[in-house]
């Protein structure tokens, strides 16, 4: 069983989690910077099509929808903007204005700013990867964002559960959660179906991000559990800091080399 010592976030503990969100903001901002002179540097931006289908007749007609083009979506400064995203709520939690909340907060092993981060890192990053692979109809695109978001919040509502309660939360989200995966999936199984494999780039940043996406469910998991390492709430904020970073770095990395250079 846990002990109260366990559980509590001392100073100790409390200096070296400010010192990891204070390195991962640092992390992230380098890399918004870095990708910002990217894009400056280029001489048209990458953009991504935003569409939208319309019928092309009565119901049951053989006519062809309507394809209008809405938008598009500036690949560069989306990243720009996920990375800045994160730096600055990684600062947040440093600042003197919410730490106290945070610190009482994860002595609860409970922390909504975790989710609030997660929740739009994951979903926009679930927007752009299906974009990557193919996925251009606005009602698609905005769908997965949502469920992938609303999948999320669904751990902000497990840390609502008595430590040794019931996981129901945790299991509602993961089942909604691999939906919008399921269906980046088909796309891509589907282009190589009909000889149209993705290339190298869209391949590994799909796959790359899926796993770091099991790692954040894997690691709440285990955190409610509270078995181990898991049982310090320090240490289970750590790990989450740690992936959404590497998840957020992926991306950046994959999209430079992969697309902007």
């Amino acid at each position: 069983m846990t002990t109260a010592s366990e559980n509590t976030v001392t100073d100790a503990r409390s200096t070296r989690l400010s010192s990891v969100n204070l390195a991962a903001a640092l992390l992230l901002i380098a890399q918004a910077v870095l990708v910002s002179v990217v894009v400056l540097a280029q001489s048209a931006p990458v953009l991504l099509p935003v569409t939208a289908g319309f019928p092309g007749g009565p119901v049951g007609s053989q006519a062809e929808a309507q394809v209008v083009d809405l938008a598009a979506v500036n690949l560069g400064v989306a990243v720009v903007v996920l990375l800045a995203f994160s730096a600055l709520l990684r600062l947040a939690a440093v600042t003197p204005t919410v730490a106290g909340s945070y610190r009482r907060g994860l002595a609860a092993a409970r922390n909504p700013l975790r989710w609030v981060e997660y929740s739009q890192v994951s979903a926009i990053t679930v927007f752009l990867i299906a974009q990557f692979n193919g996925v251009t109809e606005v009602g698609t695109l905005v769908a997965l964002y949502a469920i992938t978001a609303g999948a999320t919040l669904f751990l902000a509502l497990q840390e609502r559960e008595p430590a040794g309660g019931s996981l129901r939360p945790f299991v509602f989200g993961a089942m909604v959660g691999i939906v919008p995966w399921g269906i980046i999936a088909f796309y891509q199984v589907g282009a190589g179906v009909l000889h149209d494999v993705p290339e190298l780039f869209v391949r590994t940043v799909t796959l790359s991000l899926l796993a770091v996406a099991a790692l954040v469910w894997t690691n709440a998991w285990l955190g409610r559990r509270a078995h181990g390492a898991w049982a310090h709430p320090h240490r289970v904020e750590i790990v989450q800091i740690t992936l959404v970073t590497l998840g957020t770095t992926l991306l950046a990395a994959h999209v430079v080399w992969g697309v902007l250079l």
